[in-house]
């Protein structure tokens, strides 16, 4: 039998169970059940395949999933970031696919000597293209050099800080700036000619958080499934995070003069806002600037009990112009705020459009980018689609439907292309101006042996 405040928790958690249905939070939504015809009735003929079919879901995971995208900064090359699950109970594979940025065709990976460890959410080319890093969920960053094919270095937080959300190369291609779930910016220098030998010479706490009351504790048997009871869990889990400490964004001044820091969680010394540090930073350094503005000229509020509050003003990704002008920033909040670095101050707030189903959720942006000719801002996130304004007008100029949940969003160097991806397990490619679509790419399983990295030309 339960006790009063055991039953009470397991009813809290059967209330969330029915307002997020499993495989809902954190994962794309399960495939519909398939109609079985009366056995009388003739099975309704299917039509003929016109187009590759949608990746296959297993037990409510996405199969496949992009997570980051970057660019060669000549154009050539696209690496991508992707989770990949097999249809029928094989492990799940986690990758980083180069492709051929003009035809969405596959080069080869990078991976280590095994495809099975964590997600890397990371991504970034060093400016003169030699260098590619990775980072993501296994607690690691991995450094390679692509002329040769040959893992350089790996830095290994596999205890705390933990997992990797994002790094950047300075434009001078000596520095590399790394953040993560700690809510610390930590900055690496090179000491030779490659990546192999590096000095640490930046670590500062940028966001603060804190955890709620641990999950509670469901009944061991019961009317849940253990799959059901393993998603409320996760789903409990989830909710439990009040600020969590992430650096999410990095950004640098093609110019070499500053360097943008955002994430989730407070904001150390100003609460929320976006970090403008001096570069090439010291220790001692203190901010040029904190950019507020996600917490302000808000229209509308997120219900937290009985009050309306709202939302948080945490910043998901940044992007900076190639001239070093313009700053996008994308929130929780469902805007884009463009920001002056001459001025440090924001002149643009580009508002979430409505969703069909006016779930609060779908207002989140999770990725921006600036075209290279300033015309452009994209960006994309829960609402299942990519935006597309004009920067000096702040009018919508279009939205490119997807599938699912967008995490990743860029422009190609020269400013031709539009790429995003994300929980719909493809990634996509438009031409930017007619928006009409290039091509799509999606994952292929890899069946036998790990591929070797192959050299990049």
């Amino acid at each position: 039998m339960l006790d009063g405040k055991k039953f009470a928790v397991f009813i809290i958690a059967l209330s969330l169970l029915a307002l997020f249905p499993v495989g809902q939070v954190g994962s794309a939504p399960p495939p519909k059940a398939e109609t079985i015809p009366a056995e009388k009735e003739k099975p309704v003929p299917k039509p003929p395949i016109l187009a590759p079919p949608a990746p296959q879901l297993e037990e409510g995971v996405p199969a496949g999933e992009f997570f980051a995208i970057a660019f060669r900064p000549d154009g050539r090359y696209l690496a991508a970031s992707a989770r990949w699950s097999a249809r029928f109970g094989a492990h799940e594979q986690r990758t980083v696919d180069i492709l051929d940025a003009k035809t969405g065709k596959l080069v080869g990976y990078y991976l280590p000597d095994r495809f099975y460890e964590g997600i890397q959410t990371a991504l970034a080319f060093s400016p003169d293209g030699r260098f590619l890093a990775t980072g993501g969920m296994d607690g690691r960053v991995y450094i390679w050099d692509t002329k040769t094919a040959k893992l350089l270095r790996v830095l290994n937080f596999m205890a705390p800080p933990g997992p990797v959300e994002t790094l950047a190369f300075s434009p001078d291609g000596n520095y590399l700036a790394i953040g993560g779930r700690d809510g610390r910016l930590r900055i690496y220098r090179r000491t030779g000619r490659d990546w192999s030998q590096l000095m640490l010479v930046f670590n500062r706490q940028i966001v603060k958080g804190e955890l709620t009351e641990p999950t509670p504790k469901l009944p061991g048997k019961g009317i849940l499934s253990p799959k059901e009871r393993s998603e409320l869990e996760r789903l409990l889990d989830t909710m439990r995070l009040k600020n969590p400490p992430f650096v999410k964004a990095i950004a640098f001044d093609p110019k070499g003069r500053w360097l943008a820091v955002a994430g989730t969680g407070e904001v150390v010394g100003a609460k929320e806002g976006i970090i403008v540090l001096p570069f090439p930073p010291q220790r001692n350094s203190q901010p040029i600037a904190v950019l507020q503005g996600h917490a302000k000229d808000v229209t509308w509020k997120v219900r937290v009990g009985a009050q309306l509050k709202p939302p948080v003003p945490w910043v998901n990704d940044l992007a900076v112009s190639r001239d070093g002008r313009y700053l996008a920033s994308a929130g929780w909040d469902g805007t884009v705020r463009i920001w002056d670095m001459t001025a440090l101050r924001q002149i643009r707030k580009l508002e979430s459009p409505k969703t069909p189903t006016g779930r609060i959720a779908t207002r989140i942006y999770n990725a921006c980018a600036i075209s290279p000719d300033n015309r452009y801002v994209a960006a994309g996130g829960f609402g299942n689609r990519v935006d597309i304004w004009e920067l000096a007008t702040g009018r919508l100029v279009t939205s490119l439907r997807t599938d699912n949940i967008v995490e990743t969003v860029a422009f190609s160097p020269d400013g031709r292309i539009l790429v995003a991806g994300g929980w719909n397990g493809f990634l996509r490619a438009w031409q930017v101006g007619s928006w009409r679509l290039l091509w799509q790419y999606s994952h292929t399983f890899i069946e036998r042996e790990i591929p070797k990295p192959v050299p990049l030309k």
